[in-house]
């Protein structure tokens, strides 16, 4: 049974590969405007087809809305799915735009000064992120005026997957870390070399979390950006990326108040659940940007 559900997984794992380069090939042909309105009829599929993941965005949209009720919850998981597919359209358009093409009518950024600001302190610096928006445009900006920055991503299955986004990825100008087995020590000698970390940080994929409080529940959060802040000295730069009117605005900063008492647990908990606040105050903006289709918060695992 082990053997077949693997099997499963991988012919699934390669569908999904063939799909995406197919799209990818697709974009590239159409014009923009007919790119979108196929994403949004394959985010509309999705959604009717995704009772699962349906039921994990709504749950997202009633604790992110408190105040509104059953139907706007619903109005807004079904645009999740659609503001989703849009990112995906924007995400491989990007493999056949310039870097000009990108950043002069795509991707517009804001606060970017904080960098520089930060990195005069000579300790790097960590760029904390939720899934929200299109955190590889802002990436692909800082990667080609910063060459010491790197982002963190998730080793996607099958290989195939995970070398044609890192492929992309670099055309845009990110650098990839794979999580996995010596992460850790690549992401410390590049924030000790006074280089940049981009880390998605709203979501606990793997090594330790701390529990925080996020719209209004218990969730583990990842620990790096706190840990490295509080036992390097880095600076964390909360970063969103919004799309707004079809282009896409990068906000950077300020940097996060790091408290520093001595007590590393209490100190990692405390800055946590500081970016969980800026976390909060993003998502707020356009709950339908949040890409959280996995389960957070608890009962829903």
């Amino acid at each position: 049974m082990r053997r077949e559900a693997l099997s499963a997984a991988r012919l699934s794992g390669y569908l999904n590969y063939f799909f995406l380069r197919s799209s990818c090939w697709l974009v590239g042909r159409l014009p923009a405007r007919a790119s979108h309105a196929v994403g949004v009829a394959v985010g509309e599929v999705a959604y009717r087809l995704s009772p699962r993941k349906r039921e994990v965005v709504y749950g997202n949209m009633r604790r992110v809305l408190p105040g509104e009720g059953p139907r706007a919850w619903r109005k807004c998981t079904r645009r999740c799915f659609h503001e989703y597919a849009r990112y995906w359209v924007d995400f491989l358009r990007c493999y056949h735009l310039s870097f000009e093409e990108i950043y002069y009518s795509l991707a517009v950024p804001h606060g970017v000064e904080w960098f520089d600001e930060c990195l005069r302190r000579g300790k790097g610096v960590v760029l904390a992120l939720p899934h929200y928006g299109s955190w590889d445009l802002i990436g692909g900006w800082v990667g080609h005026n910063y060459p010491s920055f790197w982002a963190v991503a998730e080793r996607l299955e099958p290989r195939a997957m995970y070398e044609f986004h890192t492929e992309l990825r670099r055309r845009m100008g990110i650098r990839i870390i794979p999580l996995g087995e010596g992460t850790v020590e690549k992401v410390i000698e590049v924030l000790l070399a006074n280089g940049m970390v981009a880390l998605l940080s709203d979501r606990l994929i793997a090594g330790s979390g701390v529990e925080v409080e996020f719209f209004g529940e218990k969730v583990l959060m990842p620990i790096g950006p706190a840990l490295l802040a509080v036992k390097l000295g880095t600076a964390v730069l909360p970063c969103h990326i919004i799309r707004k009117d079809g282009v896409y605005h990068g906000y950077v900063g300020p940097p996060l108040e790091v408290e520093v008492t001595g007590d590393t647990r209490r100190d990692v908990q405390a800055n946590t659940q500081k970016l969980a606040r800026v976390f909060e105050r993003f998502i707020r903006e356009d709950p339908t940007q949040w890409h959280m289709f996995q389960p957070i918060f608890p009962g829903e695992g």
